[in-house]
């Protein structure tokens, strides 16, 4: 049977492991037995550069042992693209494992091409047209690319299958997306966090409902539907007719679940049909869906497109998701954090918080000069190898920063920034350790 609630944690922002056993997910987040604070993860958006270097992230807290110990994972866009098939993974040796003479299980989905013509044609005869039929081919090409493991399995079944997202050794995973509605009688659009899980999708404002019954266009949400939406990064919005929302681009038409039901907010939405697109046009971090389970401690990488601008005082960048999160009142605000954040070669911080707010393992995607050093020794970097990259002819170059759109990704680049992330958890191991620590 399918149920609608309004809400299930009704005082966002307040922390504890009382909050986490609000959720439908409390028997899942027994095995790590917290009674105090859960601890949780946030992957950015940033496409295939998120992917990529979370992919290297998760894999240096793997080592530690972290991952065992996280209650949460929660993923936008890009980091949806790498937490998804890591919490399906069936062999985590093979899924974490880096050998020197071939492709590492990210490397492979990106060769695999993404955007390859005779897949782009197959799947499109294979797709059937609808309102969603555009999102429904971005979903195939994302489960063939990232959720390949599975084969078909992957590409077919619904997001709540109990043999596909494991979650009894993994952490819960929560993939975001945002929500775009109108009010009654309004023109604005209203965008907030949807969150999809493989018990329940919804809103604060719109309320959740078992993810069996969360239906695109009579169709019952798919795992590829998740990521497809979380990544949807290509969408825009404007006012249809009546109440409804006209979109343009990648983004999918949910059924308004909310609608005959009384929604925690004022004047809901009456469209048949709402709309659902990229996690990162609301917020990038995947920090607030953590915060609203109330997560007492968050390791949160931020790896959104955020060029080094160096000069005096360090890289200057410009962090515009923690911007947004400072703006809504969701994680500490004094001045001194972006400060504290924005200083060269050091990518790992600690934001400390208080009992309305989380403590911040903050990860900044920047240029290390130390991983410089031992980047530019690997047999793979040698002079002529990225002759062209970056405008530095025959010698290492790397710059973390390259474009979420890029398609002409070498084995260097793919390398490196998985190394990078792997790198800045193994440098900083007893600080990461420390912190998982006082989730208990």
């Amino acid at each position: 049977m399918t149920t609608y609630t309004p809400y299930f944690n009704p005082k966002f922002g307040t922390l504890g492991a009382d909050v986490a056993n609000l959720w439908p997910e409390s028997e899942a987040l027994k095995r790590n037995g917290k009674t105090k604070d859960t601890l949780g993860i946030a992957l950015s958006g940033g496409g295939y550069r998120s992917a990529i270097f979370s992919y290297g992230i998760l894999r240096g807290l793997q080592e530690l042992g972290i991952l065992a110990k996280t209650d949460y994972i929660s993923a936008v866009s890009g980091g949806s693209w790498i937490a998804t098939p890591y919490v399906m993974a069936e062999n985590l040796g093979y899924f974490f494992d880096v050998p020197e003479d071939r492709a590492n299980f990210i490397e492979e989905s990106f060769e695999s091409l993404l955007v390859n013509p005779l897949r782009l044609k197959e799947e499109a005869a294979l797709s059937r047209p609808h309102v969603n039929y555009v999102s429904d081919l971005y979903g195939r090409l994302l489960a063939r690319t990232f959720l390949r493991e599975h084969g078909d399995y992957s590409r077919y079944n619904p997001l709540n299958d109990p043999k596909l997202i494991r979650d009894n050794d993994r952490p819960f995973l929560i993939v975001n997306g945002t929500l775009n509605f109108r009010r009654p009688n309004t023109f604005d659009i209203t965008m907030e966090c949807f969150e999809m899980t493989r018990l329940y999708c919804g809103s604060r404002s719109l309320g959740y409902l078992d993810t069996q019954g969360l239906l695109a266009d009579d169709d019952i949400i798919r795992i590829r539907d998740a990521v497809a939406i979380s990544g949807a990064a290509v969408a825009a919005h404007i006012p249809g007719l009546g109440d409804e929302v006209s979109s343009l681009g990648l983004s999918r038409k949910i059924i308004n679940f909310a609608a005959g039901k009384a929604p925690p907010m004022p004047n809901p939405p009456t469209a048949d049909r709402l709309d659902v697109d990229d996690g990162g046009h609301y917020n990038n971090l995947g920090i607030e869906s953590l915060v609203n389970r109330g997560c007492g401690y968050i390791i949160a990488v931020d790896a959104e497109y955020d060029p080094e601008h160096n000069g005096a005082g360090g890289p200057r960048q410009k962090f515009g998701g923690l911007h947004t999160l400072i703006q809504r009142n969701h994680i500490p605000q004094p001045d001194f954090i972006m400060e504290q954040l924005d200083q060269a070669n050091e990518p790992v911080h600690l934001v400390s918080g208080n009992s309305q707010v989380p403590d911040i393992l903050y990860i900044k995607l920047k240029s290390v000069d130390a991983f410089d050093k031992v980047a530019g020794e690997k047999r793979y970097n040698q002079p002529g190898f990225l002759q062209n990259s970056f405008g530095r002819r025959g010698e290492f170059a790397f710059n973390p920063q390259f474009s979420t759109a890029k398609l002409d990704y070498s084995f260097a680049e793919h390398r490196n920034l998985t190394e990078l992330g792997t790198f800045i958890v193994r440098e900083n191991a007893q600080l990461f350790t420390t912190f998982a620590a006082k989730s208990k």
